[in-house]
């Protein structure tokens, strides 16, 4: 695992498409929708989160726009 690449809240490796999270002016990411809606749950954030890595510029196919 590469440092920085750990899940916000479980710990395990966020893979190729992490989940994003900017909350309280820092970028939270997260390895699946599971882990990012716990943490949402724990601190009752009602941000929209999508699935994106820092470099994507249009959706991959069969995402919506």
């Amino acid at each position: 695992m590469k440092p920085g690449r750990a899940c916000d809240l479980c710990g395990l490796d966020v893979g190729i498409k992490p989940f994003y999270l900017e909350s309280a002016g820092k970028r939270l990411q997260f390895c699946c929708d599971g882990c990012l809606g716990i943490y949402q749950m724990m601190h009752e954030t009602e941000s929209p989160v999508t699935p994106v890595t820092p470099n994507d510029t249009q959706p991959s196919k069969g995402e919506l726009p």
